[in-house]
């Protein structure tokens, strides 16, 4: 015993290794003004728009001029209609730099993000890129609470199982009663380490999202405590009805766990689907590591053939719940890291290597075990016993390295959004221009244009340069200028919100030179955020694409054939419920191959359907409809078809 708690405690320090540099990850996303923007007038509010929901009540967001003097009229409150935003009121301001500060916790797992950036009003600020003071580590405190409630409900359930599964024996209760006080101790735990994290009294905790999801916890617990409870009783259906409560209740208090943590975040899924998926591996681990407790437990004394077919019907059950956490877990560290890479450059790809290395660890010896200690149960437990209890040890440092992950920030949610960059020539190849801003999404940017000559790719000072801002995909939105200022060396900026909504854009920037002017087209595209793709595939049929428009509907595209060359490409517009969705006007653009972007004729069908001929390219092929409803509502459907 003291042997394996040695290993023990050496594993779970060489584990701790990678949790030193745990951060927070409620990152800033857009702001408006942007970075380094240069206004010619005050602006009324600032906005701030995070990669998580921010809880307002406990956000802190100050704007300062140069002598340190707060700006802001009032608290931060939620942008309308958006929950990722947070704006705060200011004062005229005049004419000087002024500091952005905030202090964000996130409403979904209550961890703090500070950062700064400077904006001018009639004067440049010196420097252009965001600066991120602080992110506070996270607490070994908090990854401690995180592991002694993941322990203790995973113990839960797992007795849970072993009652219902018959292969706890006649003490599944000890590690049941064991489990919930874990829980219970954990989920105290946790609200006193959020509490620490947002500043806060217990009473503000309480009032905002994260102390709601720690009251889900603690009431699903205490649910479970009562059924272990009335689980004691002798009469065998009253105790199968009390450990399927108890079984269901830990998993409730699982899936609100899981519902205040990353999942919740979504991701290229949306939130529902990822957190499903967090919950049932959850489950599965739980079922595992609880009903192997149980299952101990139960195995203690001599060797029987109870214990034998007991220990048979475990391993059926650890086999299928190996099956599902392989599965489900591949399925979420792929979520959570964009690229191979990010497995050994980030300590959350670092701890997600550390977590399969002991899962496989752990199913190794669960193989050997169902080799070798299931049959010889009935004459000797010592096989069973040993190899259990490695399993048993490895799996609680498992569990202390997902305690982590649930405070490190995965590189998913670290990862800034993409800027946009183009570049382009005019029709007499007499000039260059690259245009760069940094974010590609809808609204406030601040863009940078260079301008060299074609041939010598010396710089060149115009007289004057300006941009054009037309939307691809909605033709009737007229075009919007944006007047262009001397900026850093040779480079010409402004800051603006032209591109105004997702889509398809042609900036034109026009180069006003002493005897003549040109024009060069610049395509780029704005997105939100990922749209949610299903795929359809039957035989002797064309496929079928369904895009998710988040909150408004669906589009459909089919394309036959699916092959270089002309095809057809049928559109369907549905609403929330998969039924038809009538819409005004449909617009259909497209990027073949490595032709410029333009507009589809489409022709339609009904109120919902149209049809357009499309020549694909062999390579990539980005395809966009947009739809207006009659009451407004626009519907962009985007889609990369990659043709062979």
């Amino acid at each position: 015993m003291r042997r394996s708690l040695g290993r023990l405690l050496l594993i779970a320090a060489l584990s701790g290794l990678s949790n030193q540099n745990a951060r927070a990850h409620a990152g800033p996303r857009q702001t408006d003004p942007v970075d380094g923007a240069v206004l010619g007038e005050s602006p009324t509010a600032v906005r701030l728009s995070f990669s998580e929901k921010p809880e307002a009540s406990l956000s802190i967001i100050r704007v300062l001029d140069a002598s340190g003097a707060a700006c802001q009229t009032r608290r931060p409150e939620y942008e309308a209609g958006d929950p990722l935003s947070l704006t705060v009121p200011v004062r005229p301001l005049d004419r000087g730099v002024y500091i952005v500060s905030w202090r964000i916790v996130s409403a979904v797992d209550g961890h703090a993000t500070t950062g700064a950036y400077a904006f001018g009003v009639r004067v440049a600020p010196s420097g252009n890129a965001l600066v991120v003071l602080d992110n506070p580590p996270a607490s070994f405190f908090e990854m401690t609470a995180r592991w002694i409630l993941l322990v203790g409900l995973a113990a839960l359930l797992g007795a849970a199982a072993a009652g219902l599964w018959r292969f706890g024996g006649d003490r599944e209760s000890v590690p049941g009663v064991c489990g919930w006080v874990l829980a219970m101790l954990g989920a105290l735990l946790l609200a006193d380490a959020q509490r620490r994290n947002a500043a806060a009294s217990f009473g503000g905790l309480m009032n905002t999202a994260v102390g709601q999801a720690l009251l889900w916890r603690v009431a699903a617990i205490g649910c479970a405590g009562a059924a272990l409870v009335i689980a004691r009783s002798t009469r065998p259906m009253v105790r199968r009805i009390a450990m399927t409560a108890a079984a269901l209740a830990a998993m409730t208090a699982m899936g609100a766990h899981v519902a205040a943590g990353h999942a919740a975040a979504g991701g290229a899924w949306p939130p529902p689907a990822v957190i499903g998926v967090q919950w049932v591996h959850f489950v599965a681990v739980g079922i595992w590591f609880g009903g192997l407790a149980a299952l101990l437990v139960g195995v203690r004394g001599a060797p029987s053939a109870e214990k034998a077919e007991a220990a048979r019907r475990f391993s059926i059950v650890a086999g299928w719940s190996l099956l599902v956490v392989v599965c489900t877990g591949a399925a979420r560290a792929v979520g959570e890291l964009p690229s191979w890479s990010d497995l050994i450059a980030t300590a959350y790809g670092r701890t997600v290597v550390i977590k399969i290395a002991l899962i496989l660890g752990v199913a190794a010896i669960g193989a050997f075990s169902r080799w070798r200690g299931v049959p010889a149960a009935r004459l000797n437990l010592s096989p069973l016993r040993r190899a259990g209890s490695w399993e048993l040890a490895i799996f609680l440092v498992a569990l202390a390295a997902t305690s982590a992950l649930g405070a490190l920030p995965p590189p998913a949610a670290l990862a800034s959004p993409p800027g946009l960059e183009a570049s382009g020539s005019d029709f007499g190849t007499t000039v260059r221009v690259h245009l760069t801003a940094p974010s590609n999404q809808p609204g406030p940017n601040r863009f940078v244009v260079n301008a060299v000559d074609y041939d010598s790719k010396t710089a060149m000072r115009p007289r004057r340069m300006s941009l054009t801002f037309a939307p691809l995909d909605d033709p009737d939105v007229a075009p919007t200028s944006l007047a262009l200022a001397p900026g850093p060396g040779d480079s010409y900026a402004a800051s603006g919100a032209n591109l105004a909504f997702e889509g398809r854009w042609r900036i034109t920037a026009l180069i006003e030179r002493a005897g003549d002017s040109v024009e060069v087209p610049l395509d780029v595209e704005t997105r939100s955020g990922p749209q949610f793709v299903s795929v359809l595939r039957v035989p002797g049929q064309p496929p079928e694409y369904t895009i998710e428009v988040k909150g408004k509907g669906r589009v459909r595209l089919a394309l036959d054939p699916e092959r270089p060359g002309r095809s057809e490409m049928h559109i369907t517009c549905l609403d929330g419920i998969f039924e038809d969705l009538p819409v005004e006007a449909v617009v259909l653009t497209a990027a073949l191959g490595d032709s410029p972007t333009r507009q589809i004729p489409v022709r339609r069908l009904d109120r919902s359907r149209f049809v357009a001929e499309i020549s694909l390219a062999s390579g990539s092929n980005r395809i966009a409809v947009t739809a207006r409803t009659a009451d407004g509502n626009r519907l962009r459907a985007a889609l990369d078809v990659p043709i062979r």
